[in-house]
């Protein structure tokens, strides 16, 4: 249920300055080890509120095995009334405002909540709760199925404290209710690369059985399930979806399904109740620094599509204090909104002078290299690659940023050690990508390596990795440029020593791989036509 996609953004706008209305109230901070807190509530409901978001972070934590000092940055917004919020709200697809208490923003670099405590409820607690989960699995990028990723997340939406215990994964009735009329093949859910639908209905169905599937395999009385998930997420790090059904359920998927439609009829179900996690002591509540509000509600409308109402704040964060990069970094992303690159990488480049630790604002200016004013630079392919490095050191679990630098070094005749190195990390992180496999081979055959390159690009070429058709496609036509490569050095060889059978050998060995292209193909019965036209003087020469 990631509200991002849904674009649902932003409402009602006064007619007087409501981003000024909104940053001169009041606000305070405090500052935690996983988050930062700007509110204008109260201090007994912001602590109140905290206590319980705190307990959230720990108990998600405690299961998944996650680190907390690897989160994102996450800002949380709390606004003093209904009224307050009203201008920066989700807006529904007609334009008109979203009933809505809170949104969560989640962007590759920062996250944001957006909310009013008093329009505090359930719907908003299970909204904030799923979208937090995928947050703190966002640690791990690590390829992860989308039925588990969504299950898990709609599990932990049901969190709440109770005096001195918590409990989740609760059943969750509107889905159970989905369930009992149809259910998707798990043959096909269990590989389904995401939870989005052109169908509502569709979507809908896949969240209830998400939680659902995530439920059976979690809290089932056999035993034998849970270490089927885990290995399941295991196998799925590095191996295709197809893959991964079939060495984990292999003939045990029907079964598998059958128990599972039962489990969904039950009347009853589990879930988990544990005593509250000892936590940190407060963080005391003190007045908010200015240029962080501005730069954070102009942050907040921008994810509510309101990017006039984001360009007052930036301006107002950037008056307040020019040397600070956030209202810069905001007018970088204020840029990206509107599709202008160029403006989005000069607001980059500035706020990055200002000491931006934003990896994302390295891989903005990575991306103007391939476009623009930028792109124009005669050193622009070797400063994209180092843009993309330079934000591989801020924020090293990124693995979109991996694959651009995979990219970026395609096109590099003389690449480094260094960009070997900045592949190979990636490639302990995520062992699954074949596409950094693709990237590295190529590294490594420029840098002479030639057999490391070639079995490094025939393991990739498996037919069940996870490269798409126009990777497969381009990993192939490297693999027959290297043939070709190889196979025209020996005879180059040959025919310097005059040895035209060895030439024959040559094109003979290499025929088979190469013969399936047409174009390969025509040059290969070229050659041999060259050689039969140089064998036959040769033969005269030897008759006489």
């Amino acid at each position: 249920m990631n509200l991002q996609p849904r674009r649902l953004w932003l409402c009602f706008i006064a007619l007087v300055l409501p981003c000024a209305q909104a940053a001169d109230r009041p606000w305070k901070m405090a500052t935690t080890a996983q988050y930062t807190l700007l509110s204008q509530a109260s201090d007994l409901e912001t602590r109140e509120w905290m206590r319980g978001f705190d307990q959230f972070i720990l108990s998600t934590a405690d299961l998944l095995k996650f680190d907390l000092k690897a989160l994102p940055p996450l800002t949380v917004l709390v606004f003093k009334s209904d009224k307050d919020y009203m201008p920066y709200k989700m807006r529904r697809p007609d334009g008109k405002t979203a009933s809505v208490a809170g949104q969560f923003v989640r962007r590759p670099t920062w996250s944001l909540i957006g909310m009013s405590l008093a329009g505090d409820n359930e719907e908003l607690r299970q909204t904030i709760f799923h979208e937090a989960t995928h947050w703190l699995m966002s640690m791990d990028q690590a390829r992860q199925p989308a039925w588990f990723s969504e299950g898990i997340a709609e599990m932990f939406s049901t969190f709440e404290r109770r005096g001195d215990k918590v409990n989740w994964a609760k059943p969750l009735g509107s889905h159970l209710a989905l369930l009992q009329d149809r259910t998707i093949p798990l043959s096909q859910f269990l590989i389904e690369p995401t939870a989005l639908s052109n169908r509502d209905d569709r979507q809908l169905l896949f969240y209830a059985q998400a939680w659902a599937f995530t439920h059976f395999l979690m809290f089932s009385d056999d035993s034998r399930r849970r270490p089927l998930m885990l290995k399941f997420l295991e196998k799925f790090r590095s191996e295709s979806g197809e893959a991964t059904v079939k060495d984990v359920f292999g003939d045990q998927l029907p079964q598998i399904e059958r128990e599972f439609h039962q489990f969904i009829g039950q009347s009853r179900y589990p879930y988990v109740i544990q005593p509250v996690k000892p936590a940190p002591a407060e963080s005391a509540l003190q007045p908010a620094p200015a240029v962080l509000v501005e730069a954070s509600l102009g942050l907040l409308a921008l994810s509510s599509e309101r990017p006039e109402l984001a360009q007052e704040h930036a301006k107002r964060a950037i008056a307040l204090d020019a040397n600070s990069p956030k209202g810069y970094e905001l007018q970088a992303y204020i840029g990206l909104e509107k599709q202008d690159l160029e403006q989005a990488a000069a607001q980059a480049e500035l706020a990055l002078e200002r000491g931006s630790r934003d990896s994302q604002l390295f891989v903005l200016m990575g991306d103007s290299y391939t476009q623009g004013r930028n792109s124009e630079r005669p050193d622009a392919e070797r400063a994209r690659v180092s843009m993309y490095e330079k934000a591989i050191n801020l924020s090293p679990r990124r693995r979109e940023v991996y694959q651009r630098l995979a990219g970026a070094l395609m096109p590099v005749d003389t690449p480094t050690e260094t960009d070997l190195q900045f592949l190979n990390v990636g490639l302990r992180a995520f062992p699954g990508e074949d596409w950094l496999q693709v990237a590295t081979a190529l590294v490594e055959h420029r840098l002479g390596r030639h057999d490391s390159a070639a079995a490094t690009l025939d393991k990739v070429l498996r037919p069940d990795s996870t490269l798409d058709p126009s990777e497969r496609e381009y990993a192939q036509n490297l693999r027959r440029s290297w043939w070709v490569e190889a196979m025209n050095q020996e005879l180059r060889a040959a025919t310097s020593a005059h040895d035209i059978a060895a030439a024959r050998a040559a094109i003979s060995k290499y025929r088979d791989r190469l013969a399936d292209v047409p174009e390969i193909a025509t040059y290969l019965n070229e050659l041999e036509a060259s050689l039969k036209k140089a064998e036959q003087p040769a033969q005269k020469r030897g008759s006489r």
